[in-house]
Protein backbone atom coordinates (compact mmCIF):
# COMPACT_ATOMS: atom_id res chain seq x y z
CA UNK A 1 0.00 0.00 0.00
CA UNK A 2 1.34 3.42 -0.97
CA UNK A 3 2.09 5.90 1.78
CA UNK A 4 -0.24 8.87 1.73
CA UNK A 5 1.15 12.36 1.25
CA UNK A 6 1.52 14.48 4.40
CA UNK A 7 -1.38 16.76 3.47
CA UNK A 8 -3.69 13.80 2.78
CA UNK A 9 -2.74 12.26 6.12
CA UNK A 10 -3.53 15.56 7.82
CA UNK A 11 -6.99 15.74 6.26
CA UNK A 12 -7.85 12.14 7.11
CA UNK A 13 -6.68 12.53 10.69
CA UNK A 14 -8.99 15.52 11.16
CA UNK A 15 -12.06 14.12 9.40
CA UNK A 16 -13.72 12.28 12.31
CA UNK A 17 -13.52 15.38 14.48
CA UNK A 18 -14.48 17.84 11.74
CA UNK A 19 -17.54 16.01 10.43
CA UNK A 20 -19.53 16.74 13.58
CA UNK A 21 -19.22 20.49 13.11
CA UNK A 22 -19.50 20.82 9.34
CA UNK A 23 -22.75 22.12 7.80
CA UNK A 24 -25.49 19.50 7.51
CA UNK A 25 -23.95 17.20 10.13
CA UNK A 26 -27.43 16.40 11.46
CA UNK A 27 -28.43 14.88 8.09
CA UNK A 28 -27.67 11.21 7.53
CA UNK A 29 -27.65 11.80 3.76
CA UNK A 30 -25.01 14.53 4.00
CA UNK A 31 -22.97 12.55 6.54
CA UNK A 32 -23.03 9.47 4.30
CA UNK A 33 -21.96 11.54 1.29
CA UNK A 34 -19.06 12.99 3.28
CA UNK A 35 -17.94 9.58 4.58
CA UNK A 36 -18.11 8.01 1.12
CA UNK A 37 -16.06 10.87 -0.30
CA UNK A 38 -13.56 10.57 2.54
CA UNK A 39 -13.05 6.88 1.72
CA UNK A 40 -12.56 7.65 -1.99
CA UNK A 41 -9.95 10.27 -1.16
CA UNK A 42 -8.20 7.91 1.29
CA UNK A 43 -7.82 5.31 -1.47
CA UNK A 44 -6.53 7.78 -4.05
CA UNK A 45 -4.67 10.59 -2.24
CA UNK A 46 -3.97 13.75 -4.21
CA UNK A 47 -3.32 13.07 -7.91
CA UNK A 48 0.30 12.69 -8.95
CA UNK A 49 2.04 12.70 -12.31
CA UNK A 50 1.36 9.00 -12.81
CA UNK A 51 -2.31 9.91 -13.27
CA UNK A 52 -2.66 10.65 -16.99
CA UNK A 53 -4.91 13.69 -16.54
CA UNK A 54 -2.38 15.19 -14.10
CA UNK A 55 0.94 14.35 -15.74
CA UNK A 56 1.64 18.00 -16.61
CA UNK A 57 0.76 19.38 -13.16
CA UNK A 58 2.84 18.39 -10.16
CA UNK A 59 1.14 18.90 -6.78
CA UNK A 60 4.21 17.92 -4.75
CA UNK A 61 4.71 21.41 -3.32
CA UNK A 62 1.10 21.38 -2.10
CA UNK A 63 0.93 17.82 -0.79
CA UNK A 64 4.00 18.22 1.41
CA UNK A 65 1.84 20.56 3.46
CA UNK A 66 0.83 24.19 3.15
CA UNK A 67 3.71 26.23 4.50
CA UNK A 68 4.08 29.66 6.05
CA UNK A 69 5.12 31.44 2.85
CA UNK A 70 4.01 35.03 2.54
CA UNK A 71 3.48 36.87 -0.72
CA UNK A 72 2.73 40.43 -1.66
CA UNK A 73 -1.03 40.96 -1.70
CA UNK A 74 -2.33 41.60 -5.24
CA UNK A 75 -3.59 45.17 -5.64
CA UNK A 76 -6.88 45.83 -7.36
CA UNK A 77 -6.08 46.65 -10.98
CA UNK A 78 -9.65 47.18 -12.20
CA UNK A 79 -13.12 47.33 -10.74
CA UNK A 80 -16.73 46.60 -11.61
CA UNK A 81 -19.95 47.76 -9.99
CA UNK A 82 -22.90 45.38 -9.70
CA UNK A 83 -26.08 45.85 -7.63
CA UNK A 84 -26.12 42.35 -6.17
CA UNK A 85 -23.00 40.96 -4.45
CA UNK A 86 -22.51 37.86 -2.30
CA UNK A 87 -19.23 37.71 -0.38
CA UNK A 88 -17.45 34.83 1.33
CA UNK A 89 -14.47 35.58 3.56
CA UNK A 90 -12.11 32.73 4.45
CA UNK A 91 -14.66 30.18 3.32
CA UNK A 92 -17.72 31.56 5.13
CA UNK A 93 -20.60 33.73 3.95
CA UNK A 94 -20.25 37.32 5.18
CA UNK A 95 -23.65 39.03 5.18
CA UNK A 96 -22.11 42.36 6.19
CA UNK A 97 -20.07 42.47 2.98
CA UNK A 98 -22.94 41.27 0.79
CA UNK A 99 -25.81 43.06 -0.90
CA UNK A 100 -28.61 40.69 -1.86
CA UNK A 101 -31.67 42.86 -1.29
CA UNK A 102 -33.90 43.52 -4.26
CA UNK A 103 -33.25 40.34 -6.20
CA UNK A 104 -36.17 39.74 -8.56
CA UNK A 105 -38.81 37.18 -7.64
CA UNK A 106 -37.78 33.79 -8.95
CA UNK A 107 -34.07 34.19 -8.15
CA UNK A 108 -32.71 32.71 -4.92
CA UNK A 109 -29.05 33.22 -4.01
CA UNK A 110 -28.29 31.67 -0.63
CA UNK A 111 -25.50 30.15 1.44
CA UNK A 112 -24.96 26.39 1.16
CA UNK A 113 -24.12 26.15 4.86
CA UNK A 114 -27.43 27.79 5.78
CA UNK A 115 -29.34 25.52 3.40
CA UNK A 116 -27.75 22.35 4.78
CA UNK A 117 -28.21 23.40 8.40
CA UNK A 118 -31.87 24.10 7.60
CA UNK A 119 -32.25 20.50 6.43
CA UNK A 120 -32.19 21.02 2.66
CA UNK A 121 -29.98 17.99 2.10
CA UNK A 122 -31.49 17.23 -1.32
CA UNK A 123 -28.94 19.72 -2.70
CA UNK A 124 -26.20 17.14 -2.24
CA UNK A 125 -25.88 14.51 -4.93
CA UNK A 126 -25.21 11.26 -3.12
CA UNK A 127 -23.65 9.54 -6.14
CA UNK A 128 -19.93 9.08 -5.55
CA UNK A 129 -17.51 11.18 -7.57
CA UNK A 130 -14.19 9.39 -7.95
CA UNK A 131 -12.09 12.44 -8.77
CA UNK A 132 -9.84 12.79 -5.73
CA UNK A 133 -9.94 16.59 -5.48
CA UNK A 134 -13.75 16.62 -5.82
CA UNK A 135 -14.02 13.86 -3.20
CA UNK A 136 -11.93 15.98 -0.83
CA UNK A 137 -14.28 18.90 -1.45
CA UNK A 138 -17.34 16.76 -0.69
CA UNK A 139 -15.81 15.43 2.50
CA UNK A 140 -14.94 18.89 3.85
CA UNK A 141 -17.33 21.28 2.04
CA UNK A 142 -17.97 24.14 4.42
CA UNK A 143 -19.98 26.72 2.49
CA UNK A 144 -20.60 28.12 -0.96
CA UNK A 145 -23.49 29.61 -2.87
CA UNK A 146 -26.77 28.10 -4.05
CA UNK A 147 -28.27 29.87 -7.06
CA UNK A 148 -31.77 28.72 -8.04
CA UNK A 149 -33.52 30.51 -10.90
CA UNK A 150 -37.14 29.78 -11.75
CA UNK A 151 -38.38 29.30 -15.31
CA UNK A 152 -38.50 32.22 -17.74
CA UNK A 153 -36.58 34.67 -15.55
CA UNK A 154 -34.16 37.15 -17.11
CA UNK A 155 -31.70 39.28 -15.12
CA UNK A 156 -29.98 41.95 -17.18
CA UNK A 157 -27.19 42.90 -14.75
CA UNK A 158 -24.60 40.37 -13.56
CA UNK A 159 -24.81 38.73 -10.17
CA UNK A 160 -21.44 38.84 -8.43
CA UNK A 161 -20.01 36.30 -5.98
CA UNK A 162 -16.71 37.09 -4.25
CA UNK A 163 -14.47 34.58 -2.47
CA UNK A 164 -11.91 36.52 -0.44
CA UNK A 165 -8.99 35.17 1.56
CA UNK A 166 -8.24 37.63 4.36
CA UNK A 167 -6.06 37.85 7.45
CA UNK A 168 -7.19 36.39 10.75
CA UNK A 169 -8.19 32.93 9.53
CA UNK A 170 -7.04 29.84 11.42
CA UNK A 171 -7.91 27.70 8.38
CA UNK A 172 -5.53 27.49 5.43
CA UNK A 173 -7.97 25.70 3.14
CA UNK A 174 -11.29 26.63 1.54
CA UNK A 175 -13.54 23.82 0.30
CA UNK A 176 -16.40 25.69 -1.33
CA UNK A 177 -19.36 23.87 -2.94
CA UNK A 178 -21.52 25.90 -5.32
CA UNK A 179 -24.80 24.68 -6.80
CA UNK A 180 -26.52 26.40 -9.72
CA UNK A 181 -29.81 25.60 -11.42
CA UNK A 182 -31.46 27.66 -14.15
CA UNK A 183 -35.05 26.81 -15.03
CA UNK A 184 -36.57 26.54 -18.51
CA UNK A 185 -35.96 29.64 -20.62
CA UNK A 186 -34.09 31.60 -17.95
CA UNK A 187 -31.16 33.90 -18.72
CA UNK A 188 -28.56 35.13 -16.24
CA UNK A 189 -24.95 36.33 -15.92
CA UNK A 190 -22.74 35.43 -12.95
CA UNK A 191 -19.32 36.89 -12.17
CA UNK A 192 -17.30 34.78 -9.73
CA UNK A 193 -14.12 36.23 -8.21
CA UNK A 194 -11.40 34.51 -6.18
CA UNK A 195 -9.08 37.09 -4.63
CA UNK A 196 -6.78 37.66 -1.65
CA UNK A 197 -6.46 40.44 0.91
CA UNK A 198 -3.77 38.54 2.81
CA UNK A 199 -0.36 37.26 1.74
CA UNK A 200 -0.32 33.93 3.58
CA UNK A 201 -0.34 30.61 1.74
CA UNK A 202 -3.63 28.71 1.47
CA UNK A 203 -5.42 26.08 -0.62
CA UNK A 204 -8.66 26.92 -2.46
CA UNK A 205 -10.65 23.89 -3.64
CA UNK A 206 -13.97 25.09 -5.12
CA UNK A 207 -16.45 22.74 -6.80
CA UNK A 208 -19.37 24.09 -8.85
CA UNK A 209 -22.29 21.95 -10.04
CA UNK A 210 -24.53 23.49 -12.74
CA UNK A 211 -27.79 22.27 -14.29
CA UNK A 212 -29.32 24.17 -17.21
CA UNK A 213 -32.90 23.24 -18.04
CA UNK A 214 -34.43 23.52 -21.52
CA UNK A 215 -33.65 26.82 -23.20
CA UNK A 216 -31.67 28.26 -20.28
CA UNK A 217 -28.85 30.69 -21.09
CA UNK A 218 -26.09 31.02 -18.49
CA UNK A 219 -23.07 33.29 -18.83
CA UNK A 220 -20.50 32.31 -16.19
CA UNK A 221 -17.36 34.42 -15.79
CA UNK A 222 -14.57 33.61 -13.36
CA UNK A 223 -11.59 35.65 -12.16
CA UNK A 224 -8.78 33.81 -10.37
CA UNK A 225 -6.51 36.38 -8.71
CA UNK A 226 -5.28 34.54 -5.61
CA UNK A 227 -2.01 35.61 -4.02
CA UNK A 228 1.22 34.19 -5.40
CA UNK A 229 1.77 31.54 -2.71
CA UNK A 230 -1.78 30.17 -2.94
CA UNK A 231 -2.99 26.95 -4.59
CA UNK A 232 -6.25 26.94 -6.53
CA UNK A 233 -7.77 23.67 -7.78
CA UNK A 234 -11.24 24.29 -9.23
CA UNK A 235 -13.76 21.91 -10.76
CA UNK A 236 -16.89 22.96 -12.63
CA UNK A 237 -19.46 20.49 -13.98
CA UNK A 238 -22.31 21.68 -16.23
CA UNK A 239 -25.26 19.63 -17.54
CA UNK A 240 -27.03 21.11 -20.59
CA UNK A 241 -30.53 20.08 -21.66
CA UNK A 242 -32.44 20.93 -24.88
CA UNK A 243 -31.47 24.30 -26.40
CA UNK A 244 -29.52 25.37 -23.31
CA UNK A 245 -26.43 27.57 -23.68
CA UNK A 246 -23.47 27.67 -21.31
CA UNK A 247 -20.86 30.39 -21.82
CA UNK A 248 -17.84 30.18 -19.54
CA UNK A 249 -14.88 32.55 -19.55
CA UNK A 250 -12.09 32.22 -17.01
CA UNK A 251 -9.30 34.75 -16.47
CA UNK A 252 -6.36 33.51 -14.38
CA UNK A 253 -3.64 35.89 -13.20
CA UNK A 254 -2.96 34.70 -9.65
CA UNK A 255 -1.90 31.70 -7.54
CA UNK A 256 1.39 29.85 -7.33
CA UNK A 257 -0.30 26.82 -8.88
CA UNK A 258 -3.79 26.72 -10.35
CA UNK A 259 -5.91 24.24 -12.23
CA UNK A 260 -9.28 25.07 -13.76
CA UNK A 261 -11.09 21.89 -14.76
CA UNK A 262 -14.38 22.17 -16.64
CA UNK A 263 -16.65 19.30 -17.66
CA UNK A 264 -19.72 19.96 -19.77
CA UNK A 265 -22.18 17.19 -20.53
CA UNK A 266 -24.68 17.86 -23.30
CA UNK A 267 -27.85 15.75 -23.09
CA UNK A 268 -30.13 18.00 -25.15
CA UNK A 269 -30.58 18.78 -28.84
CA UNK A 270 -29.80 22.35 -29.82
CA UNK A 271 -27.58 22.93 -26.78
CA UNK A 272 -24.33 24.92 -27.00
CA UNK A 273 -21.26 24.79 -24.75
CA UNK A 274 -18.83 27.73 -25.08
CA UNK A 275 -15.64 27.51 -23.01
CA UNK A 276 -13.11 30.32 -23.34
CA UNK A 277 -10.41 31.87 -21.24
CA UNK A 278 -7.07 33.59 -20.81
CA UNK A 279 -4.22 32.98 -18.38
CA UNK A 280 -1.40 35.44 -17.70
CA UNK A 281 1.52 33.97 -15.78
CA UNK A 282 4.98 35.17 -14.72
CA UNK A 283 7.64 34.26 -12.19
CA UNK A 284 7.26 30.56 -11.38
CA UNK A 285 3.47 30.44 -11.66
CA UNK A 286 1.77 27.36 -13.07
CA UNK A 287 -1.64 27.42 -14.78
CA UNK A 288 -3.50 24.30 -15.93
CA UNK A 289 -6.72 24.46 -17.96
CA UNK A 290 -8.37 21.07 -18.45
CA UNK A 291 -11.68 20.69 -20.28
CA UNK A 292 -13.91 17.73 -21.11
CA UNK A 293 -16.94 18.19 -23.36
CA UNK A 294 -19.30 15.22 -23.64
CA UNK A 295 -21.75 15.20 -26.55
CA UNK A 296 -24.17 12.41 -25.63
CA UNK A 297 -27.06 13.15 -28.02
CA UNK A 298 -27.39 14.41 -31.62
CA UNK A 299 -27.61 17.97 -32.90
CA UNK A 300 -25.64 20.22 -30.56
CA UNK A 301 -22.33 22.01 -30.62
CA UNK A 302 -19.36 23.16 -28.57
CA UNK A 303 -16.44 25.50 -29.06
CA UNK A 304 -13.40 26.55 -27.06
CA UNK A 305 -10.75 29.26 -27.37
CA UNK A 306 -7.99 29.61 -24.76
CA UNK A 307 -5.12 32.10 -24.89
CA UNK A 308 -2.10 32.11 -22.58
CA UNK A 309 0.74 34.59 -22.02
CA UNK A 310 3.73 33.11 -20.19
CA UNK A 311 6.71 35.09 -18.95
CA UNK A 312 9.85 34.32 -16.90
CA UNK A 313 9.85 30.68 -15.67
CA UNK A 314 6.09 30.22 -15.74
CA UNK A 315 4.36 27.15 -17.13
CA UNK A 316 1.04 26.68 -18.88
CA UNK A 317 -0.99 23.54 -19.50
CA UNK A 318 -3.99 23.02 -21.75
CA UNK A 319 -5.75 19.67 -21.97
CA UNK A 320 -8.98 19.58 -23.95
CA UNK A 321 -11.07 16.53 -24.72
CA UNK A 322 -14.15 16.44 -26.96
CA UNK A 323 -16.09 13.19 -26.62
CA UNK A 324 -18.86 12.39 -29.10
CA UNK A 325 -20.98 9.34 -28.30
CA UNK A 326 -21.93 6.72 -30.87
CA UNK A 327 -25.44 8.04 -31.49
CA UNK A 328 -24.53 11.74 -31.34
CA UNK A 329 -24.82 12.58 -35.04
CA UNK A 330 -24.82 16.12 -36.49
CA UNK A 331 -22.61 17.48 -33.74
CA UNK A 332 -19.93 20.14 -34.14
CA UNK A 333 -17.00 20.67 -31.79
CA UNK A 334 -14.15 23.15 -32.19
CA UNK A 335 -11.18 23.69 -29.92
CA UNK A 336 -8.25 26.11 -30.11
CA UNK A 337 -5.36 26.76 -27.72
CA UNK A 338 -2.68 29.40 -28.29
CA UNK A 339 0.15 30.42 -26.00
CA UNK A 340 2.57 33.31 -26.26
CA UNK A 341 5.99 32.72 -24.68
CA UNK A 342 7.66 35.95 -23.60
CA UNK A 343 10.73 34.20 -22.18
CA UNK A 344 12.90 31.37 -23.43
CA UNK A 345 12.41 29.77 -20.01
CA UNK A 346 8.60 29.74 -20.13
CA UNK A 347 7.04 26.43 -21.17
CA UNK A 348 3.70 25.22 -22.48
CA UNK A 349 2.27 21.68 -22.51
CA UNK A 350 -0.74 20.97 -24.69
CA UNK A 351 -2.87 17.87 -25.15
CA UNK A 352 -5.89 18.30 -27.44
CA UNK A 353 -7.96 15.15 -27.82
CA UNK A 354 -10.93 14.04 -29.92
CA UNK A 355 -12.92 10.90 -29.08
CA UNK A 356 -15.41 10.47 -31.91
CA UNK A 357 -17.76 7.49 -32.14
CA UNK A 358 -20.22 8.99 -34.66
CA UNK A 359 -19.67 9.57 -38.38
CA UNK A 360 -21.78 12.67 -39.15
CA UNK A 361 -19.86 15.28 -37.17
CA UNK A 362 -17.69 18.36 -37.71
CA UNK A 363 -14.75 18.66 -35.33
CA UNK A 364 -11.47 20.53 -35.23
CA UNK A 365 -8.71 21.21 -32.78
CA UNK A 366 -5.54 23.25 -32.89
CA UNK A 367 -2.74 24.12 -30.50
CA UNK A 368 0.18 26.50 -31.00
CA UNK A 369 2.78 28.18 -28.83
CA UNK A 370 5.53 30.57 -29.81
CA UNK A 371 7.23 33.91 -29.39
CA UNK A 372 6.15 37.37 -30.49
CA UNK A 373 6.32 37.95 -34.24
CA UNK A 374 9.66 39.66 -34.88
CA UNK A 375 8.45 41.04 -38.22
CA UNK A 376 5.44 42.65 -36.55
CA UNK A 377 7.69 44.12 -33.84
CA UNK A 378 10.03 45.51 -36.48
CA UNK A 379 7.13 47.00 -38.44
CA UNK A 380 5.72 48.82 -35.39
CA UNK A 381 9.15 50.14 -34.41
CA UNK A 382 9.74 51.33 -37.96
CA UNK A 383 6.63 53.49 -37.50
CA UNK A 384 8.20 55.23 -34.51
CA UNK A 385 6.75 53.07 -31.73
CA UNK A 386 9.27 52.18 -29.03
CA UNK A 387 10.10 48.52 -28.40
CA UNK A 388 8.31 48.24 -25.04
CA UNK A 389 5.08 49.77 -26.36
CA UNK A 390 5.23 47.67 -29.53
CA UNK A 391 5.61 44.53 -27.47
CA UNK A 392 2.59 45.39 -25.32
CA UNK A 393 0.51 46.24 -28.38
CA UNK A 394 1.15 42.81 -29.89
CA UNK A 395 0.31 41.04 -26.62
CA UNK A 396 -2.92 43.02 -26.29
CA UNK A 397 -3.86 42.12 -29.86
CA UNK A 398 -3.14 38.46 -29.11
CA UNK A 399 -5.46 38.53 -26.08
CA UNK A 400 -8.17 40.56 -27.79
CA UNK A 401 -9.51 37.54 -29.67
CA UNK A 402 -10.12 35.77 -26.39
CA UNK A 403 -11.62 38.81 -24.64
CA UNK A 404 -13.98 39.34 -27.56
CA UNK A 405 -15.59 36.02 -26.67
CA UNK A 406 -17.07 37.66 -23.53
CA UNK A 407 -20.63 38.62 -24.45
CA UNK A 408 -21.28 40.79 -21.37
CA UNK A 409 -19.80 44.21 -22.09
CA UNK A 410 -19.23 45.24 -18.45
CA UNK A 411 -17.34 42.03 -17.69
CA UNK A 412 -15.33 42.38 -20.91
CA UNK A 413 -14.20 45.87 -19.88
CA UNK A 414 -13.39 44.63 -16.36
CA UNK A 415 -11.32 41.65 -17.51
CA UNK A 416 -9.58 43.69 -20.21
CA UNK A 417 -8.58 46.22 -17.54
CA UNK A 418 -7.05 43.46 -15.43
CA UNK A 419 -5.12 42.14 -18.42
CA UNK A 420 -3.88 45.63 -19.29
CA UNK A 421 -2.68 46.18 -15.71
CA UNK A 422 -0.83 42.86 -15.83
CA UNK A 423 0.90 43.95 -19.03
CA UNK A 424 2.07 47.20 -17.44
CA UNK A 425 4.27 45.07 -15.17
CA UNK A 426 5.68 43.04 -18.05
Amino acid sequence: MNTLTPLAQDYLSRFDTAIGSLPGHQSSLVTTARQTARDIFARQDFPNKRVEEWRFTNLASLTKGIGDDIAEVPSASASIETPHVMTFVNGRFDAGKSSLDGLPDGIRLTSLAAELDAGNDSLINNSADHRAVVALNTAFMEDGYVLDVAANITLDQPLRVRFVSASGSVQNARHMRNIIRLGDGSSLTLLEEHTAEDGHSYFANPMTDITLEDGANFRHYKLQDENLVAYHLANTDCLLKDNATYENFSLAVGAKLSRNELTTTIVGAGATSILNGAYLMRGQQHSDTTTVTNHLVPENDSRQVYKGVLDDDSRGVFQGKIHIAENAQQVSGDQLSKALLLSDRATMACKPELQIYADDVKCSHGATSGELDEDALFYLQSRGIDAVTARKMLIEAFLADAMDEISDEAVKVYFSGIATAWLQKA
